[in-house]
């Protein structure tokens, strides 16, 4: 990974010291971290795709390391015990054989843990899945056998949940009371009726799975999510994570529907790293970054020190949703760290 954190400025450290360092636990997990290494890559990454996906995002594409995690965690969390969940990054140009086993390498170095990204018709669990320390999977829509094109502009057109979720992933992660972390597809999001049914009707055939919302259902604006979260939250076994959400609004909605035990707190690191903000301009989504990427909106009258970095404005939106509930210490807790801690003791056994 290029020094991302190169433009960490004295205005970034007064944020954290001012803002969050009070504010969170002692120990933090963050629940959605990806890590790989640019030799993992089987096929070059096409330009068009920086317009798409900020992880081809030339500061970051070669790569994002459990150092470079460290590193990160160590700079902008100082004085806190930063811990994650690891997975690799999901898209077709990488090898999963390869980015599945230096996740395991990592997790059996660190006693950490990992996420096995799975092939869509994955049908054979591997034998050695708990000894790697794997506790779940994270499937992917852009691994589906019919994306396997490179018009990217269908990528969300008419993928379902079950087109990149194998059978056999669902029942493995069943009978063991496994994460399956859904990066859900198609651009309606929870806005999307086969979205809601699909996701309903997983988490009812499957009890057993801790069904995770990545980006809470890719919910990055109000409009997202205000009425459709309402027909998910009977869903005992079905959580959401954080990751990249800078809206307090739609923290607020999944705190009063789910309740503080169900958010979890997510990065998206490396992306997160990242100088920027997700904004909502007329109920459609924009990144907005301190300098110009092909993948959002700038200007180069901007200033670096107009910005913090995505995962502090990720943070700034729980805390103002929390605050704005009168939700005490105990929620923030749950939210950083005691959540996911369940989720994980609960599965460890099998490790």
């Amino acid at each position: 990974m290029n020094n991302l954190l190169k433009d960490f400025t004295e205005k970034d450290n007064e944020i954290y010291n001012e803002e969050f360092f009070n504010f969170l636990p002692d120990k933090i997990i963050d629940s959605h971290v990806h890590l790989w290494k640019r030799e993992f890559f089987q096929k070059e990454v096409l330009p068009e795709r920086q317009k798409s996906n900020p992880f081809a995002d030339p500061d970051i594409i070669d790569g994002f390391t459990f150092e470079d995690f460290n590193k990160t965690a160590e700079k902008l969390f100082f004085g806190k015990t930063y811990e994650g969940v690891f997975f690799a990054l999901p898209v077709k140009e990488i090898n999963l054989a390869k980015a599945n086993s230096y996740i395991a390498d990592v997790c059996l170095k660190n006693n950490a843990y990992g996420l096995y990204v799975p092939e869509p018709d994955l049908k054979t669990i591997p034998d050695n899945f708990f000894e790697n320390r794997f506790i779940g999977f994270k499937p992917y829509p852009d691994l589906a056998e019919y994306n396997q094109t490179n018009d990217f502009s269908k990528l969300d057109i008419d993928v379902s949940i079950f087109d990149f979720i194998s059978k056999a992933v669902l029942d493995f992660s069943n009978k063991y009371g496994l994460i399956v972390l859904i990066h859900i597809p198609r651009k309606g999001r929870l806005n999307d009726k086969r979205n809601i049914d699909e996701i309903i009707s997983i988490c009812k055939k499957y009890p057993n799975i801790k069904v995770i919302l990545a980006h809470a259902g890719r919910s990055y604006c109000y409009s997202d999510i205000k009425d459709n979260i309402k027909l998910l939250k009977d869903l005992d076994n079905l959580f959401v994570d954080t990751a990249m959400i800078n809206s307090y609004s739609v923290n607020k909605v999944l705190l009063e529907e789910l309740g503080p035990e169900r958010v979890l707190y997510g990065s998206d690191l490396s992306v997160a790293a990242i100088k920027g903000k997700n904004i909502d301009i007329n109920n459609k989504h924009y990144f907005v970054t301190d300098k110009p990427r092909p993948w959002s909106l700038s200007s180069s009258d901007m200033k670096l020190e107009d910005f913090t970095y995505f995962i502090y404005e990720i943070i700034r939106a729980i805390k103002i949703a929390i605050k704005s509930l009168n939700l005490d210490l105990k929620a923030i807790e749950k939210i950083f760290y005691q959540n996911i801690k369940n989720i994980i003791d609960d599965i460890n056994i099998y490790l």
